[in-house]
Formats: structure tokens, C-alpha cells, sequence
């Protein structure tokens, strides 16, 4: 259930050590590489091969976000051409957009990732937002536009045996303010239609994993939606669009949920009450680079197990979710 980060760019740093180590003793189930890990191809790649070879008891979680765009991890690190953002991508065809994806696919299964942290289906309905419109994030303010290439997105990796996972549930492009910086509130500006996306995904058989973004909306889920156990999560997707894969957080040391290693911690075990199946923590605090992510987490979620805190059978339900993905 755990998808952690680390620091470091090379087999040998003390960072990847640490997180190859949680993957093989099972702390953890999942590791995101940013772009602060990727140096160049060569020392991405041998970190890639070492976790493919891993001695570990079941096929690790290896997460990336690639949308293309602002959001790019890969491209001039690994001396790539540039993927083009949501928003470009949109203003071509259909073909095209499956043309581009097939490319950002292929690169990511070269190395060996088996999860792409995307596409966006948020509306573009607040074109100023920091985080999504104004970054082109988004295809579009159109139902019909973000299905259409967040579809393309979807099959082009899906042919590669690639997870994808649709960003960011109930809705973040209504937003003003940014969620990496604190807590989004869209109770003023969010509007019910911006779960189409999403709805008309699951139902087509697209949705492998969904994230909950940090949004909150205090008369719609009941303030941030990885925090709440009324919340976006068990009523709002589980019950009203009946999805019942996997649901991952958004980052938990995002501002929005955490000002420290208590308070990301903290975020976990909300995330595992308000339903969360996979748990993504890039770091613990802003300053705290040498901290064992994954054995910190994994600690803090059997305490609270242990104390009754958590149910068992949710932890169960989850794993179940997890293993139905089918990780290649």
C-alpha cells in the first residue's frame, strides 16, 4: 500500500539503497521516481534494472508522473525530445495524441516503469489556476475533449502493460490556489460535472487506478477529500460511480495535508480511514532527506492497526485492490 520517494540519482546513493532495501523486505510496495532522481539515462536505467531484479515478493509498484508539459520528467534529463502538455496535445488530433503517447509509453517501458501517474481528466474551468490551467495541464474545459485524449492516453499504455491512473478525483480545475502549497478549497467553485470525466472512464473500463487530489469542499465531501472517511472517497466514487479499483493519494507531503514529519504521517492514516488503497509519500518533511520513508509509514499504519485505530479487513480490501492490478 505504500508508494514511497527517495533522494538520490545513482545505484550507489544511500537514498536508493535504502528504498531497493524496503522494496526486498516487502515495507514497502511501490517506489515514484521524480525528477530529482534522474540524472541522466544511464544511472536511471541501472537503478531501474536493479529494482526489476529485485528480490522481492511481488512485483514492486514503479511509478512515475509523465504527463508531458511542465510535468516532465524524463524528457531533457534523459536527453529526450520534449512531450507536449495536455493542452497541445488537445489542440491536435486524435491521431496524433496517440502517436505522442505511444512515444512517452515506450520510453517508460524501456526502462521499466509499470505505472504512469496520469492523464489529468480535470475540466479546465479556471483557466488562472496555478496548478492545472494555467500549466496546460488539463485538455480542456469540454466533457467529450478530455475523455477523448485522456483515452488515447490510456490505450497507448495499456498496450505497453502500463498502469495508468486518472488525476485528480472529485475535480481540481476549479481550483485557485495550489495544492502543493496548501489545502485547495473548491466549496465556492466546484461544480458536479466535473466528475463526468471520471464516471465516463469507469464505465468505458478505462480507469485502472484513480488519485484523490487534496481538494477541499466542505458542503459537497466534508473538507479534504484523503482526510474524511464521509468523503469523496467512500461515498462519492465507491458508491455514486461505483469504482471499486485502486485509489491512490495524491503526494502526502504536499502542503495541503502536512507542515512536517508528524503531520505526513498523520495524512497516511487518514488516507487509509477515508478509504485510500495506495499511499504515495515523497518525502517525509521539506527538509528531511536521509529518512527512511517507507519504514516510517509502514510503522505508523501497523500501530495504529495494532491499536484498532484501522480495521484489518480494510488494510485486507485494499491489498486485494492492489494485487487485481496485475503489475507487469
Amino acid at each position: 500500500m505504500i508508494v514511497a520517494g527517495f533522494f538520490g540519482q545513482q545505484v550507489s546513493d544511500p537514498g536508493y539503497q535504502q528504498i531497493l532495501a524496503d522494496l526486498e523486505r516487502g515495507t514497502i510496495g511501490g517506489v515514484l521516481v521524480l525528477g530529482r532522481n534522474i540524472e541522466s539515462r544511464e544511472h536511471l536505467q541501472l537503478m531501474m534494472n536493479r529494482i526489476a531484479t529485485c528480490r522481492c515478493g511481488q512485483k514492486p509498484f514503479v511509478a512515475i508522473d509523465e504527463e508531458g508539459g511542465t510535468i516532465d520528467r524524463l524528457g531533457p534529463n534523459i536527453g529526450a525530445e520534449r512531450t507536449p502538455s495536455a493542452s497541445e496535445v488537445a489542440s491536435g488530433s486524435v491521431t496524433t495524441a496517440h502517436a505522442i503517447y505511444r512515444t512517452v509509453a515506450e520510453t517508460l517501458s524501456s526502462f521499466g516503469f509499470n505505472a504512469n501517474l496520469g492523464p489529468v481528466v480535470d475540466l479546465n474551468r479556471n483557466p488562472q489556476n496555478p496548478v492545472i490551467g494555467r500549466l496546460g495541464r488539463s485538455y480542456g474545459s469540454d466533457v467529450d475533449a478530455v475523455v477523448k485524449y485522456a483515452t488515447a492516453f490510456i490505450e497507448e499504455h495499456r498496450k505497453r502493460h502500463i498502469v495508468t491512473v486518472l488525476k485528480h478525483f472529485p475535480g481540481h480545475g476549479s481550483s485557485s490556489s495550489d495544492s502543493h502549497l496548501g489545502a485547495a478549497d473548491v466549496s465556492s467553485s466546484w461544480s458536479a460535472d466535473e466528475l463526468t470525466p471520471f464516471k465516463r472512464l469507469i464505465d468505458a473500463g478505462l480507469a485502472d487506478a484513480i488519485m484523490v487530489g487534496h481538494l477541499a469542499n466542505v458542503t459537497r465531501w466534508g473538507g479534504i477529500a484523503t482526510q474524511n472517511p464521509a468523503n469523496a472517497i467512500s461515498r462519492m466514487l465507491r458508491v455514486d460511480l461505483a469504482f471499486d479499483g485502486v485509489v491512490l493519494t495524491d503526494d502526502l507531503a504536499m502542503r495541503a495535508v502536512s507542515d512536517g514529519k508528524a503531520a505526513t504521517l498523520a495524512a497516511a492514516v487518514d488516507a487509509v480511514k477515508a478509504g485510500a488503497d495506495m499511499l504515495v509519500v515523497g518525502r517525509l518533511a521539506d527538509d528531511e532527506q536521509s529518512a527512511d520513508v517507507g519504514s516510517e509509514v509502514n510503522r505508523e499504519i501497523t500501530s495504529k492497526v495494532c491499536t484498532g485505530e484501522i480495521e484489518i479487513g480494510a488494510i485486507q480490501r485494499s491489498v486485494d485492490r492492489i494485487r487485481k492490478l496485475g503489475l507487469r
